[in-house]
């Protein structure tokens, strides 16, 4: 029942994502929001304060290329960071759109109901037979 729920409401189907996301690449914090609220804490603001320092070493270059429109390794360097810009996006959608591009879809096909089942999505292609309401 819980299943039908999620795979029938996109929000919390995207926030199992995300929760799934930061297990996989986050297994310390993951184990700590766990375990240890205090531990937790201090991770979470570990992270945030090195995406903030990341995020002000990117603006520091980005000033730094800009301040000499006329130097052609600045254009090269923020060529390569637009398109690395657009890589970021393009994956970013491909995540959100596609997921099960990204991990394993098993697959199954039962004889008995004439129905293939794809467990990767959220569609049921029903071959011949009358719509069947099955709960896993």
């Amino acid at each position: 029942m819980m299943r039908l729920q999620i795979l029938g409401d996109p929000q919390l189907m995207r926030q199992l994502q995300e929760v799934l996301f930061v297990a996989r690449t986050l297994p310390e914090i993951a184990a700590a929001a766990q375990s240890n609220p205090t531990r937790f804490a201090k991770l979470l603001r570990q992270q945030r304060d090195h995406a903030q320092q990341a995020e002000l070493g990117r603006q520091h270059e980005i000033s730094a290329l800009n301040a000499d429109p006329f130097n052609v390794e600045a254009q090269r360097r923020i060529e390569e960071a637009i398109r690395q810009q657009a890589v970021m996006e393009d994956m970013e959608h491909a995540l959100e759109y596609s997921p099960e591009a990204f991990g394993r879809v098993t697959m199954l096909y039962r004889t008995l109901v004439k129905a293939f089942v794809d467990s990767g999505t959220q569609q049921t292609t029903s071959m011949s037979c009358p719509t069947l309401s099955v709960s896993v």
